[in-house]
């Protein structure tokens, strides 16, 4: 058998699964429906012999009650073959599990609301309050902040100033005052003969001399200078960084403040 046929094996299979769990559905469905109209006439039944038996009123026959009791024992047997049918059809199809334990529990329900006694019908029948006080006892704990200080980081610049800075102090400067001056010079012995030239030729070795004319400080001039400054910037505080709070926001709900 190749492999096509396989599969359409598999998918006839799976088809007839669905069905037989549709057709189990319904029935367990029908069996509820069934169940449940006929705990509502019993409960019916009983509620009239209580009111019956209320004081003013006719009370009732030994025959009434027998058949009172009768009646509740067919009912009782009906609900426990209806929840063995339930049990064993929940015990063949485990998909089917979850709808088989709601009627289940409704069955539950309506069996423990049926009265045993038609003297405890009302206390039998009333409510019970333990879903009030569960809710109460449930309410989530009140959310408390745990605030965090959440910060930010700020440029703050260097701050400086202007000043005028001593690059060379004032002083005096003697500049000289020079002219020009004939000098009467040797050629022999190359002394400086100015004023007794002829002297020194007729009385000496030497014979010659000649003119020069150099320059001759005659005196000075006294020249002040000023100090001499310029502007430099002098750092009074160096750039730097801070925290700066920006507010609160808390650790587990992220509020903020």
């Amino acid at each position: 058998m190749n492999s096509r046929g396989k599969q359409i094996i598999k998918v006839g299979i799976i088809v007839l699964i669905v069905v037989l769990l549709g057709m189990m559905l319904t029935h367990c469905t029908n069996t509820t429906d069934t169940k449940s109209v006929k705990l509502d006439k019993a409960v019916e039944k009983s509620k009239k012999k209580v009111n019956a038996e209320k004081p003013g009123k006719n009370k009732v026959t030994d025959e009434d009650k027998a058949s009172g009791q009768e009646e509740k024992k067919e009912e009782t047997a009906k609900a426990d073959s209806s929840n063995k049918s339930n049990t064993s059809d929940s015990k063949k199809d485990n998909t089917a599990s979850t709808t088989n334990t709601s009627s289940n529990k409704n069955n539950s329900s309506s069996s423990s609301s049926k009265p045993s006694n038609s003297g405890n019908n009302s206390s039998s029948s009333k409510p019970s309050n333990s879903s009030g006080s569960n809710s109460g006892s449930s309410k989530p704990a009140e959310h408390k902040h745990d605030w965090v200080a959440q910060y930010k980081t700020v440029n703050v610049p260097e701050k400086g100033h202007n000043e005028q800075v001593l690059v060379q102090a004032g002083y005096d400067e003697q500049v000289p005052i020079t002219e020009m001056k004939e000098f009467s010079i040797c050629n022999n012995c190359g002394a400086d003969i100015t004023g007794f030239a002829s002297e020194h030729i007729l009385n000496g070795t030497c014979r010659r001399y000649h003119s020069e004319w150099r320059e001759v400080v005659t005196g000075y001039n006294t020249v002040h200078h000023d100090a001499v400054y310029e502007t430099r910037y002098v750092v009074d505080s160096p750039a730097t960084t801070k925290q700066e709070l920006t507010g609160y926001k808390c650790s587990s709900c992220g509020k903020t403040k």
